[in-house]
């Protein structure tokens, strides 16, 4: 009876060490920012999360040409009009935080169509980022205090992948999300496969009329 005590605790132990080395890495963290989302649980996403930092991030990446051009010159540049760069940038990053949180709680952000102040849900409603599935993690690259995690997302309106980098930190035991590393791209991506399939759909369109 010892020896079957003695072996139980060693399973247990080497089960307990080996999720505590699970739950250390990166790839735990993704997985439970996803668990945030699915569960609606504000919590969990803020442990994974700097959503102060997070934000900050998206309202700098509104500039680049790749996100004006999705969201279109005219919201932009009232956005820019308004000081968004100087002192109104805090009151757009607490705004899109506000947005990271209603996302995560509601499973939608607010649908006002006030263009006159950077909100998510603008880029929500011209992107359909919710459209997007986790569906792996690569690439990781960890220096023991930051990593860098490539988040490949399936776009479920267009069937396709698409890869997200994303930039953690390293807390006492477990990583956080900070700041997407390339959403300029990530949102170019996303407008060439629109296109694309907006194009595929011309076709087909066209072939029937001539049927």
């Amino acid at each position: 009876m010892f020896r079957i005590i003695a072996v139980l605790a060693l399973l247990a132990g080497i089960g307990y060490g080996a999720f505590f080395l699970w739950s250390s890495t990166p790839e735990y963290a993704i997985g439970q920012v996803k668990d945030a989302f699915k569960a609606h649980d504000k919590a969990k996403f803020d442990k994974f999360v700097n959503a102060d930092e997070f934000a900050g991030s998206m309202v700098d990446d509104m500039l680049t040409n790749p996100v004006r051009e999705a969201l279109g010159g005219g919201s932009i540049g009232r956005w820019v009009a308004a000081g968004m760069t100087g002192i109104f940038r805090p009151k757009c990053v607490a705004g899109f935080k506000s947005d990271l949180y209603s996302l995560v709680q509601n499973g939608s952000v607010s649908q006002n169509n006030d263009d006159s102040m950077m909100t998510l849900g603008a880029i929500e409603r011209r992107l359909c980022l919710s459209q997007n599935d986790l569906k792996k993690v690569e690439n990781v690259k960890n220096d023991g205090k930051t990593a860098t995690v490539t988040v490949v997302l399936h776009n479920k309106m267009h069937d396709k992948d698409l890869s997200l980098d994303v930039q953690m930190q390293k807390m006492d035991n477990y990583w956080r999300v900070t700041k997407m590393l390339n959403f300029p791209e990530f949102v170019a991506r996303v407008m060439e496969v629109e296109s694309v399939h907006s194009n595929e759909q011309g076709d087909r369109a066209q072939t029937v009329r001539r049927i």
